[in-house]
């Protein structure tokens, strides 16, 4: 089972990227910030449903470490994020040894309702490595959307603890790192824009 649970998105190498299955509103997600442009390896649409998925332009996907997701459920409109979170929390557990998890903390923000956590795998199952999970859902008008940033680790039998070798401390600075842009990228930087929104942003952004 590849722990790539539900959810892609993508946002090309423009300075932002507008996903909507109705016009009248807008998931908004600036471009991912890194040194390293991202490119779409994957944009699917089922109705209003879509899925989308973007690396970094050095990586390959079958073996890529990092990967940005996000995907909208229209028939989950009516969800509470913080109650879809929890759902994929057992998912993952069924996919994974050593599961941490944190939140979901559910909140207002732009005139909608969010809810963010983060999972954290030690090791998933069939597989030599442990991943990392950064969630951010967006309770729509006419869907509920998830965004995921996840990080392909080192296996760890503690969980939430990953644990690198004395050789590895580059990429355990690079991990730090990451997660904390992670963070900050799904607070500031995703957005939806439609009939309830209150984000001045939005205002650049044609919602009917």
């Amino acid at each position: 089972m590849q722990l790539k649970i539900f959810i892609a998105l993508t946002f090309s190498l423009f300075t932002q990227t507008t996903v909507a299955g109705e016009t009248r509103e807008k998931l908004i997600l600036d471009q991912y910030p890194s040194d390293t442009p991202w490119q779409e390896v994957t944009n699917k649409f089922n109705g209003d449903q879509w899925l989308r998925e973007q690396i970094p332009s050095d990586q390959k996907i079958e073996t890529h470490k990092d990967i940005l997701t996000a995907q909208s459920f229209p028939q989950q409109k009516t969800t509470e994020p913080s109650s879809f979170l929890k759902g994929m929390f057992s998912r993952v557990s069924e996919a994974c040894d050593h599961v941490r998890v944190n939140g979901p903390k559910e909140q207002q923000e732009g005139g909608y309702t969010v809810a963010y956590a983060q999972i954290y795998c030690g090791k998933q199952k069939g597989a030599d490595f442990g991943v990392n999970m950064f969630f951010k859902a967006i309770k729509g008008s006419d869907a509920l959307y998830v965004v995921q940033r996840e990080f392909r680790v080192p296996q760890s039998e503690i969980s939430g603890v990953t644990s690198f070798t004395k050789d590895q401390m580059e990429q355990m600075l690079s991990l730090i790192k990451g997660q904390s842009v992670a963070n900050g990228y799904l607070v500031k930087s995703v957005y939806l824009c439609g009939e309830l929104s209150t984000d001045k942003r939005c205002e650049t952004h044609q919602v009917h």
